[in-house]
């Protein structure tokens, strides 16, 4: 049997990371990279050393053995120790050689595969690795590992593990995990990716695991991580960022408590759990409720107390008062839940003013309430403003109220404004959800309280924190970590003191941070979470006071540049990422947008229908969308892909009705029922967002685009301004990288876009057509600012 030795393709960038996600690409020119079928991460940190270990498995769909080349990047100053495959179910060594034509190379691999997600890769040495025979529908599985230092910047240590960022990116059919470890001979405090959605596991207070798994993963990001050290009980983590140094910056501050609570920390509580146990509730959410309730009377603690209430017409109480929880007490209200029944109607005012009555007059312990209903309350006081004010009214030692909205038919802006203003979170369950996994999710968070009634001020400097959300800070529980977005004036090396209680004692910490001048881009997440955050708590000012033209217009003016879905800015929403499903290349990769009626459009031809007047893009790519969407569910292969497709033309739907309804001042209808659900979902969801999602909107080289149907296009392209199209691949197109590397930042959209150049020429880039050839005056008049 025929076999060629072995010899690894691997980029060593130049500056920065690279995209990761390793391709197989066969040696018959016609056929594109095999497809990935899993992509596993491995990664051990100790001490800012970091050994990565990366494993993926291709599939060869063909009928025919196939000779392939890996192609793999490795980061800056990493140093390679180990690459392999295996053949015939065997492992076999790569060898390491040097190439002299890297760019020659790496050119024809571009040309060849036509993935802009590879300009990464533009300018980097080159190693290779051959491999045959790939068997006819096989698998081949390759591994590499490499050793780097991660840099530390003060107490901050940042891991990145590049992967694919282009608007086409590559997908696991079946797992893409990322596991890493970390260890170190100090305290490791704040740990936190602002791009994946991490399972923490704490070893201890110097070792953590950190997890990301998901089945057919979206290469679409690099994986970033960042992690603080130090010894403070408290720990203390900043990240600013600042592109413009007349301007405010952007800063982000984790805290975490240690691993090991101090004995001073270790605050009893009293939980008081209020159910509805109103005629509505009676069949499958009842009975869910109640394993709700039996899961928190489980998980309280040896010194813990509780009470129980259950409310309808009439408010009922599990003995008078907090009981301590003792197996027997908590035996015979697992006893006491299982007798409740759901009749009458809905005291909420009543149930509300019962459980605070119950705080005792001890205030060494945290007093927290669960509060569940399914309904909007019938009995008694009815008006929500009313029962609103009563309760804060009431509420005279700050005691938190945790709201559960069990389905559609409730007054979601009171539970809202009822957990908002005591401190606490609102959750809601929809009517396919289980209740007690959301419960068990919150009860988790709050199991152990550390600090309450926190604060946080910078002394004695110039720096001034301003637009921090959340405004009131919640409490911090062991096992949290509490994430806070802001933006600040003035610079320099400040003190920034926390304060808050410990029961009935009160705590203050001092943490050093730095409020730079002016960043680099490398941390602009921080100004997208925190135009999120503002955003949803704008959403939530417009729901309660209703809309003003100033509310309006900043609501829109932000969504529309971070590409934040809001009832003003719908058309985001549909579809929600970069070539989603319903918008990925038709036949022969052509993008759908470019797609009429059987005949083939040019790139400009699709702009200047989406731009046909100033500022139609973004309304026009909504109808696009919606459309796309509608098409896509009636031909949805399965009834699960219908069904996703549906829910979110139905969350359009409802953000849609919900911008008529404020526009016809018809409050009421946003704060209660389906609609007031969905946007209390959507706004706790922005209010408390710590991590990026993809969106169809990107800011490039300075420029807004948007994704319309597979095509980039320049939020202020205008048809009438000078046009240069280029072919995508060509030689054109590799000579404008040649002189305007930050070009590649652009490119890396895709082969089909339009984007507006310094000069304000329309750069169109085409896969069927455009100039193949430009001299280099004709390239930098592209790049000549216009006068």
């Amino acid at each position: 049997m025929r076999r060629y030795v072995p010899v690894l393709i691997v980029l060593v960038t130049a500056a920065g990371p690279a995209p990761a996600a390793g391709l197989l690409i066969p040696e018959e020119r016609s056929l594109p990279p095999l497809a990935m079928l899993n992509h596993k991460v491995s990664i051990t940190i100790e001490d800012q050393v970091a050994v990565t270990r990366v494993e993926q498995t291709f599939r060869n769909h063909t009928d025919r053995a196939l000779e392939a080349t890996y192609v793999f990047p490795v980061p800056r100053g990493a140093n390679v120790n180990r690459f392999s495959m295996w053949v015939d179910g065997k492992e076999v060594r790569g060898e390491l050689v040097e190439a002299a034509k890297a760019r020659e190379i790496y050119t024809s691999i571009l040309r060849r595969t036509q993935d802009p997600g590879l300009l990464e890769y533009l300018g980097n040495n080159l190693f290779r690795m051959r491999v045959f025979p790939i068997p006819p529908r096989g698998d081949q599985k390759v591994t590499l590992s490499y050793t780097s230092v991660t840099p530390r910047e003060a107490d901050l240590v940042e891991y990145v593990y590049p992967l694919k960022t282009d608007g086409k990116a590559a997908a696991t059919l079946e797992d893409f995990a990322i596991t890493a470890v970390i260890r170190s001979q100090h305290a490791v405090q704040n740990v936190y990716s602002p791009t994946h959605a991490l399972t923490l596991q704490r070893t201890n207070d110097k070792e953590v695991t950190v997890q990301f798994e998901k089945q057919q993963g979206l290469l679409d990001r690099n994986f970033q991580l960042f992690y603080s050290l130090g010894d403070k009980d408290i720990g203390l983590t900043a990240l600013a960022h600042r592109p413009v140094a007349a301007e405010n910056g952007y800063f982000l501050l984790l805290l975490t408590p240690k691993v090991t609570i101090a004995p001073q920390y270790q605050v009893p509580r009293d939980v008081v759990l209020v159910l509805d146990t109103s005629g509505s509730m009676r069949g499958p959410k009842m009975e869910q409720a109640k394993k709700a309730l039996k899961y928190c009377l489980n998980n309280l603690g040896p010194q813990d107390r509780f009470a129980l209430i259950n409310f309808a017409t009439t408010v009922n109480r599990y003995k008078n008062g907090l009981v301590e929880s003792t197996s027997d007490q908590l035996e015979q209200a697992r006893k006491w839940i299982d007798n409740l029944e759901a009749t009458g109607g809905t005291a909420i005012n009543d149930a509300l003013a019962a459980a605070l009555d119950l705080r005792p007059r001890d205030q060494g312990r945290m007093f927290l309430v669960v509060f569940f209903t399914d309904g909007q309350p019938t009995i008694g006081e009815t008006n929500p403003d009313k029962i609103l004010k009563n309760t804060l009214a009431r509420n005279s030692h700050n005691t938190r109220i945790f709201t559960f909205g069990v389905g559609h038919d409730v007054n979601a802006s009171m539970l809202d404004q009822l957990a908002d203003q005591t401190r606490a979170v609102s959750t809601y369950v929809r009517p396919e959800e289980d209740i007690e996994v959301k419960v068990s999710s919150l009860h988790n968070k709050i199991s152990h309280p550390v600090l309450a009634n926190l604060k946080l001020e910078v002394q004695g400097s110039d720096v001034s924190l301003v637009e921090m959300y959340p405004p009131q800070l919640p409490d911090l529980f062991h096992g949290g970590q509490l994430t806070v977005l802001g933006r600040y004036s003035g610079q320099g090396h400040v003190a920034l003191k926390l304060t808050g209680t410990v029961g009935k004692e009160p705590r203050e910490f001092v943490y050093e941070v730095d409020f730079p001048t002016k960043t680099t881009d490398t941390r602009d997440f921080v100004e997208h979470l925190w135009a999120g955050r503002k955003v949803g708590y704008l959403l939530d000012q417009i729901r309660v006071n209703g809309e003003s033209k100033e509310l309006v217009e900043e609501v829109t003016a932000l969504a529309k540049k971070y590409g934040i879905t809001t009832p003003y800015t719908s058309f985001l929403i549909v579809p929600d990422g970069p070539a989603p499903v319903a918008a990925r290349p038709a036949a022969g990769g052509v993008p759908l947008g470019l797609v009429n009626d059987g005949a083939r459009l040019n790139v400009r031809e699709f702009a200047s229908r989406m731009q046909n007047k100033p500022g139609a893009l973004a309304d026009n790519r909504g109808k696009f969308a919606e459309e796309t969407l509608r098409q896509a569910a009636a031909q949805a292969p399965s009834a699960e892909a219908r069904r996703q497709l549906l829910q979110t033309l139905d969350k359009k739907e409802s953000f849609d009705r919900a911008k008529e309804a404020l526009q016809r001042r018809e409050y009421g209808y946003v704060q209660s029922g389906k609609v007031g659900v969905d946007l209390s979902v959507d706004s706790n969801r922005l209010r408390f967002q710590d991590r990026l999602t993809q969106t169809a909107q990107k800011q490039v080289y300075g420029r807004n685009c948007l994704e319309v149907g597979g095509v980039w296009i320049d939020e202020g392209f205008d048809p009438k301004q000078p046009t240069v199209t280029v072919k995508a691949m060509s030689d054109a197109y590799f000579r404008i990288l040649e002189r305007h590397p930050k070009v590649r930042e652009v490119f890396q959209l895709g082969n089909h876009l339009v984007w507006v150049t310094p000069s304000g020429t329309n750069l169109v880039i085409d896969t069927a057509e455009g100039k193949e050839k430009l001299t280099d005056e004709e390239i930098d008049q592209l790049f000549a600012a216009r006068k």
